[in-house]
């Protein structure tokens, strides 16, 4: 019987593509209640250890992790297990545009125009979305350009759905490194003539990218092809651009025009943005083809992928036989295992002295929370000046039952947040909205009755993905479980 590999929580059933940095494998997520296939990818343990690969690694979770769109394939997970940074996506059902391509052009055939035009308009829609993406919890719009837009990072599902995939050399203004001079990032054949003049790029670079795919597909052709690259380099500065129709006679002037527009030299001659360019092929979808329908691009798929789309449901049902018990049990074996920190000297608890902190600093962004067995304190430090919490096990002195809670404090986010989770004993921080609760000393004796555990989850409220978080000193990777911490040590923790 076969041993299928536990990566996580995470049970791997094959392979899909095998790359020098990386491999995508197909997975299933090992739980008792839910049953879904994603994709996994699993980046080779000498280049997770590379701190400058980490980095762009980490650039394109941040943002692949915030963007929800029908049109965008999803991130669900990502983090470091074995030595390896991974993240799991969507399974999306499908080949890419340049697996449509090939496999037409094996037979002799070529994308209808109303299905090449319906496909390059939801290519549209789902980075029009990605482009004016704002940030829901600081309000930031992220200005991201995918700058990888080809066929080969545009899927169609074989139920008639396209994804845009891969933004891991997206450009936005949260990326922590740019782009070294001399380097190239993205396919030769689909950058645009202002990448080569070395000015900055925007919406209009990846718009410009999407009008090389859509002439691709109306032509069945690379539109900028040549016998090196130098060659293939000087044919986008000069960007001739021959009109669709002058390789396909099929193709209307209306859509010759289209297309050019999109592929000027100028990017102030193209369309704004994305939005005002899927609307002009939206126009012209409905004007020249009134019948066309979204469904036609299921039957489409299936009669080109019909022995791939079979060989994968009789593989993917044999893959539903699989008995999960023990696969499960192994992977909740090695999610209790708890990172081992040095071991501290327990030290009587005292209480804090209290100090007001000024209002008109900013919110502090390092503090220490120490738990032990018979206690919880929280900190926030700031030069010499403390402001400590006592939760649990400790009377609160005469002193500390009246704390300072006015309104300009609590607008201004100067105090740390203590909640104790009556059931497990986890600890709430607030690192952006900060201000002191403390029960009363009836509740805090109601607590000191609830039943200790040895190890809890450290969860940050207002947390978003654009922070860095460090315990001690190491950066960890914060997912919506928390992060596991041994009760009676102590914890540096830094928010950035």
């Amino acid at each position: 019987m076969r041993k299928y590999q536990v990566f996580g929580r995470y049970l791997i059933l094959d392979h899909l593509v095998d790359g020098g940095m990386a491999k995508i494998c197909r997975a299933r997520y090992l739980s008792d209640q839910a049953s879904k296939i994603v994709a996994i990818k699993m980046v080779r343990p000498q280049y997770s250890k590379d701190e400058s690969f980490r980095k762009m690694f980490e650039d394109e979770l941040k943002l692949a992790f915030s963007l929800s769109h029908p049109n965008i394939a999803q991130t669900y997970d990502y983090g470091m297990i074995d030595n390896q940074l991974f993240t799991a996506m969507e399974y999306v059902d499908g080949a890419n545009l340049k697996q449509y391509l090939d496999r037409l052009k094996q037979r002799n055939f070529i994308f209808p125009v109303s299905m090449s035009v319906y496909i390059i308009s939801q290519v549209c829609t789902g980075l029009h979305y990605a482009h004016t993406y704002t940030d829901k919890l600081t309000g930031r719009p992220l200005s991201i350009v995918h700058r990888d837009i080809s066929p080969h990072n545009i899927m169609l599902t074989y139920d008639g759905s396209i994804k845009v995939i891969d933004f891991g050399i997206a450009k936005s203004s949260v990326n922590s490194e740019m782009t070294q001079a001399g380097t190239i990032k993205g396919k030769l054949s689909y950058l645009a003539p202002e990448y080569l003049e070395g000015e900055e790029l925007d919406a209009r670079y990846d718009l410009f990218a999407v009008g090389i795919t859509l002439w691709e597909l109306l032509c069945n052709k690379k539109l900028f092809t040549a016998k090196n690259d130098l060659a293939v380099l000087k044919l986008i500065q000069e960007c001739n651009i021959p009109a669709p129709s002058s390789v396909n006679p099929k193709i209307p002037a209306a859509l010759d025009k289209i297309v050019l527009k999109a592929l000027s030299r100028d990017r102030n001659d193209r369309y704004e943005n994305l939005d005002l360019f899927n609307r002009e092929l939206v126009k012209f979808l409905y004007s020249q083809y009134p019948d066309f329908n979204a469904s036609d691009l299921t039957e489409f798929s299936y009669q080109l992928f019909k022995d791939d789309v079979e060989r994968d449901k009789k593989l993917l049902r044999e893959y539903g036989r699989i008995g999960i018990e023990d696969y499960l049990k192994e992977s909740k074996k090695r999610a209790n295992k708890v990172e081992a920190f040095p071991k501290r000297r327990k030290e009587k608890f005292q209480p804090e002295k209290e100090i007001q902190l000024d209002s008109s600093e900013s919110a502090p962004n390092d503090f220490k929370v120490e738990a032990t067995r018979t206690s919880y304190k929280y900190k926030i430090s700031r030069g010499e000046g403390t402001h400590s919490a006592i939760t649990k096990n400790q009377r609160i002195p005469e002193e500390r039952a009246s704390l300072p809670t006015n309104e300009k404090q609590s607008k201004t986010g100067l105090l740390l947040t203590g909640l104790i989770a009556a059931s497990i004993g986890a600890f709430f921080l607030y690192p952006k909205f900060l201000d002191i609760k403390i029960g009363t000393e009836k509740e805090q004796t109601k607590e000191i009755q609830k039943e200790e555990a040895k190890v809890s989850n450290l969860y940050l409220k207002g947390f978003d993905l654009l922070m860095d978080l460090y315990i001690n000193g190491k950066k960890y990777n914060y997912l919506s479980t928390g992060v596991k911490l041994e009760i009676g040590r102590e914890y540096k923790i830094r928010v950035s």
